[in-house]
């Protein structure tokens, strides 16, 4: 029997590979004496009942039809309806000794293979004296009537909530309550047993729970497409239910997949990536870095457990991603790995950590340009590099197995047609980038701003404000100066600070620029009517103002400065 290596975790198929190579075993041992089974008969029926089991949890429907023949065959002879002959001894042996070899070939089985399997189990049974009954293709096995019903059941109930869902996103791209109703609807179908038999509904299904938690996720609204998102999604379901009742199994190639593959992709590419600080510069000779900025944190470094952990997680999406029977379903099986790649973008600080960031992100550019889909065999080849990598970093060498690492980034560049990624990337704060723009000598010359802005009425609101502080620039009051308003001198002029008490021209009271009186009302009904659509911060800042703008409207209106 195969042994996994030492020092790895053990998977499902090894697991199979040591339960089945034990009942194996003793199966071998209970039937090679030649004197006959003797009191052992309800031992054969047991320990070929077990195998079948590990054969079916192990996923290994070929392994368990043959053991199902062997199961069959023990009970003839135990019930006395096959007497125990040197015929039956040796045909029992054969048929564990290629039992095992099956086993030994579960990892790299063929429809070769399967043929052999099917081959065993007939001729066991006929032995027994029972017609053979293959499994038929059209119908995964226990997928009864009732399995059907409660599969179209609830798709249409799935169906139903995410179109619910879709509606109220393109409403509210922030609400949430929809998503967790989605949630809701997804359980009783998740846990179906024979859902893995469904292809593509459970990747389907998957891609439907990572989409609402990165919705979940974000303090943003959602993207436009994610209602089409969720329409898509509910019609594929529910196609998908009305194929099951009818014909026991989806079309993976439908076009309802096909479109929620594509709506998939879009929701992906719309997570808007970090903007170089290069791509802020002007198009000169610079300087472009003022000052340096400080970096911010790095999260939380991922441990070598966790390393460990997704590894093997890419090992085994690796896997699902080659197997995949169909192009709907790898497409979909590459999606899902999303969160994967984004979870390991954040590895932390360190060499191990930055060389899996870079990584992670070329992945997830292959899987959003589609490359991943288009050559599937090499991106699941570097996939499974990659998880072999980080399945050592337990004990490796840091430095060497970023290096490595950093070689498997590099194939997925070319894979995605793109740059590398750069190892570091200078911090420049935004401020920095902001250009100083130079005082004008004189007063703006009159354009045809000017003219469109003498036909604006002075409203009592932001814009008749601006529209007011526009004419008296034009009329030559100057640039704003907090020196003229408190009467200090200016630095760019000289003389004696101008008092308050005589304004010149040019200056104007500030106290005209208040809310007074009629006008005070006239903005606390412009809040009222705001505050009607307000909550939280927002509405109190409203009230606020509002109870400000109640004292002045006691007041009269202040009379204009003479001089003003």
């Amino acid at each position: 029997m195969t042994t996994p290596t030492p020092g790895q975790p053990l998977g499902m198929s090894d697991f199979f590979a040591l339960e089945a190579g034990e009942y194996l075993e003793r199966l071998d041992a209970l039937v090679q004496p030649a004197e006959g089974l003797g009191q052992n008969a309800d031992e054969f029926v047991r320990l070929a009942r077990a195998l079948r089991g590990a054969a079916l949890m192990g996923n290994q429907p070929a392994i368990a039809r043959s053991a199902s023949g062997l199961e069959t065959l023990a009970r003839a002879v135990r019930e006395g309806r096959r007497p125990w002959d040197q015929n039956i001894r040796q045909i029992a042996i054969r048929a564990v000794d290629d039992l095992k070899i099956f086993v030994r070939r579960a990892a790299t089985w063929t429809e070769a293979d399967t043929a052999k399997a099917e081959a065993l189990a007939g001729q066991l049974e006929q032995l027994a004296g029972q017609p053979s009954t293959p499994v038929r293709a059209a119908e995964p096995p226990g997928l009864d009537a009732g399995a059907r019903a409660f599969v179209a059941r609830e798709g249409a109930a799935i169906a139903g909530s995410l179109e619910r869902a879709a509606q109220a996103l393109r409403a509210d791209p922030l609400a949430h309550d929809p998503l967790q109703h989605v949630l809701k609807a997804l359980q009783p179908l998740r846990g179906l047993a024979a859902l893995n038999d469904l292809p593509p509904l459970p990747d389907l299904l998957e891609g439907i729970e990572r989409v609402i938690a990165d919705l979940a996720r974000a303090s943003t609204p959602a993207p436009q497409n994610v209602g089409e998102l969720f329409s898509a999604a509910g019609a594929a379901i529910a196609q998908a239910a009305r194929e099951v009742a009818e014909r026991g199994r989806p079309d993976p190639e439908s076009p309802a997949f096909r479109n929620f593959a594509s709506q998939l992709l879009k929701f992906m590419e719309s997570d808007a990536d970090i903007v170089p600080i290069t791509s802020l510069y002007h198009d000169d000779a610079g300087p472009h870095v003022v000052h340096r900025g400080t970096p911010g944190p790095h999260p939380a470094t991922l441990g070598r457990v966790e390393l460990v952990s997704h590894g093997e997680h890419l090992r085994q999406a690796a896997d699902s991603i080659e197997r995949a029977p169909s192009t709907t379903q790898r497409e979909l099986r590459a999606h899902t790995l999303a969160g994967t790649f984004r979870a390991l973008e954040d590895a932390g600080a360190g060499t191990l950590a930055d060389a899996v960031g870079r990584f992670a992100q070329r992945a997830r550019e292959a899987v959003a340009t589609g490359a991943a889909v288009r050559d599937p065999a090499t991106f699941a080849a570097e996939l499974r590099r990659a998880g072999d990598l980080l399945a050592q970093s337990a004990s490796g060498d840091e430095t060497a197995l970023a290096g490595r690492l950093d070689e498997i980034t590099a194939a997925l560049t070319g894979l995605a047609g793109g740059a590398a990624p750069a190892a570091t990337t200078p911090v420049v704060p935004m401020q920095a980038r902001t250009p100083e723009a130079p005082a004008p000598p004189h007063p703006a010359p009159r354009t045809a701003v000017t003219a469109d802005v003498e036909d604006v009425p002075e409203t009592p609101d932001i814009t008749g404000s601006w529209v007011t502080y526009h004419r008296m620039v034009v009329t030559g009051v100057g640039p704003a100066s907090l020196e003229a308003l408190i009467g200090a001198p200016s630095h760019d002029t000289a003389g004696p600070p101008v008092p308050l008490s005589e304004p010149p021209a040019s200056v104007v009271d500030v106290r005209t620029l208040l809310y007074r009186g009629g006008r005070a009302l006239a903005r606390a009904q412009e809040l009222r009517r705001a505050a009607k659509g307000a909550s939280g911060e927002e509405l109190r800042a409203l009230v606020e103002e509002v109870c400000d703008l109640v004292e002045l409207a006691l007041e009269p209106t202040a009379p204009a400065p003479s001089g003003a």
